[in-house]
């Protein structure tokens, strides 16, 4: 699965792969490698859960996605406040991902060696390509928050207050570009766990909580601005300087 250009907000709650195990066109792959009528066909039908159980998440997901930015904006939430909601967010996470892995393990199991090594052909072929394209997209596109940082710069009058400001915001900026090179990486092309038709629950736990960890970052350096924000803006400043913030975390993330 490549994962770029996403907007932050997306990154932070992203519950599990977009692409069904991290495998792109692994659906299709199955379709065309797996030979035996009654197999592929339960097969079929165990994908078709897991995707119907990705949609199910996904509803939640985006009510937490509506939740957050007016949380995020208003001036009386506290930093413990925040780590609680996303402390909550996790819980969920985690839960998806174990079931999650159960059905990894249990559609991968009815695959044959011979049939797994040509859906992975095929995976890492559309995944190559599909990072080329993000790599070249990423390129070209802009700065983010570059609003939030006028902002600051028109509004914030003391010296002092706005450097701290804008050394909060490169936080954000360099922990959202360091997640997306590191997301574009989980993909049965480059990591040895996803391209292992046998690789067993605890390795694949460890790779969600790599995953987890890799979020934690960016999340800190939120939670980091957040409070320099509230230490720096007076209410005025700081309804524009959300304003700008919370509209620009929900857009391209570059």
């Amino acid at each position: 699965m490549v994962v770029a250009i996403v907007t932050l907000i997306t990154a932070l709650f992203l519950g599990g792969p977009a692409q069904i195990f991290y495998v792109d066109n692994i659906e299709k792959g199955i379709k065309k490698y797996v030979v035996e009528k009654e197999r592929k066909k339960e097969i079929l039908s165990e994908i078709k859960s897991t995707k119907a159980f990705y949609k199910e998440f996904e509803k939640e997901r985006k009510k937490d996605f509506k939740t957050f930015p007016s949380l995020y904006a208003d001036m009386n939430t506290s930093t413990e406040g925040l780590h609680s909601f996303f402390e909550e967010l996790q819980g969920k996470r985690t839960d998806y991902q174990n079931i999650l892995i159960e059905q990894r393990l249990s559609i991968f199991g009815k695959l044959e060696p011979e049939e797994w090594d040509n859906i992975l052909k095929s995976s890492v072929s559309v995944a190559d390509k599909n990072i080329a394209k993000a790599k070249k997209k990423a390129a070209k596109s802009k700065e983010s928050f570059r609003k939030t940082k006028n902002r600051i710069n028109s509004d914030i009058l003391n010296k002092e207050q706005k450097q701290n400001l804008l050394k909060g915001l490169e936080a954000v900026i360099n922990s959202e570009k360091e997640l997306e090179s590191q997301m574009l990486s989980v993909n049965s092309s480059q990591n040895k766990i996803l391209a292992n038709k046998d690789s067993g629950k605890e390795e694949l736990q460890g790779l969600f909580a790599e995953d987890t960890r890799k979020r934690a970052g960016l999340l800190e350096s939120l939670l980091s601005f957040h409070k320099l924000a509230r230490e720096n803006c007076s209410e005025v400043e700081w309804t524009q300087i959300m304003l700008s913030f919370t509209k620009e975390m929900q857009m391209s993330s570059r």
